[in-house]
C-alpha cells in the first residue's frame, strides 16, 4: 500500500522531456505523461473530495470517513482513480469522459455506500478496524493440493 512517496514507478527518468532544441515534446505511448499530483492524499485535496460534495453521514445514503486514507480499501480505491485520472487527462476529448465512467463513478459508489468500508465510521471520527474478523476477508488455508 502507498505510503504517499515515490514507491510507484511513473516511468520517469528524472530528466526534462525537452528535446535538444530546447522545446518540450509530447509525450508517447512508451513515454509515460509527467504526473500532475504526486500522491493519491495530493489527487484527493484536488480533485477527488471537490469533486463528489455530497451530504454524508447522519442519515445521508452516502457514507464517508473522514479519515479515509487509513482505511485499506479507500486507500487502494483512491490511489486507482488517481491513476486512471493521470493517465486518461490527457487523451483529448473523451479522456475524462471515460475516467468518470469507468473509473471515479464506480469506485465512488463503492465506497460511499452505506455498507462499505465506511460502514462504522462517524462523520466526525473514525472507527479503527482492530479486531481480526474486520482486517481480511474469512480466509482459510487451502488443500496444498490446489496448486501443484
Amino acid at each position: 500500500m502507498s505510503d504517499f512517496t515515490s514507491e510507484f514507478d511513473d516511468g520517469s527518468d528524472g530528466g526534462s522531456d525537452a528535446d535538444e532544441s530546447g522545446t518540450d515534446t509530447e509525450p508517447t505511448h512508451d513515454e509515460p505523461a509527467e504526473l500532475l499530483y504526486t500522491n493519491p492524499l495530493e489527487f484527493f485535496i484536488n480533485v477527488l473530495g471537490p469533486s463528489y460534495v455530497r451530504e454524508v453521514n447522519g442519515g445521508s445514503e452516502f457514507v464517508w470517513c473522514p479519515q479515509w486514507y487509513k482505511h485499506v480499501e479507500a486507500l487502494s480505491r483512491v490511489e486507482t482513480v488517481w491513476r486512471a485520472w493521470e493517465h486518461l487527462r490527457g487523451e483529448g476529448a473523451l479522456g475524462l469522459s471515460t475516467w468518470w465512467l469507468n473509473h471515479a463513478d464506480p469506485h465512488m459508489r463503492i465506497l460511499m455506500a452505506p455498507n462499505g468500508p465506511f460502514k462504522k465510521c462517524v462523520y466526525d471520527g473514525h472507527s479503527p478496524r482492530d479486531r481480526p474478523e474486520m482486517l481480511s476477508l474469512p480466509h482459510v488455508e487451502p488443500d496444498e493440493s490446489l496448486y501443484p
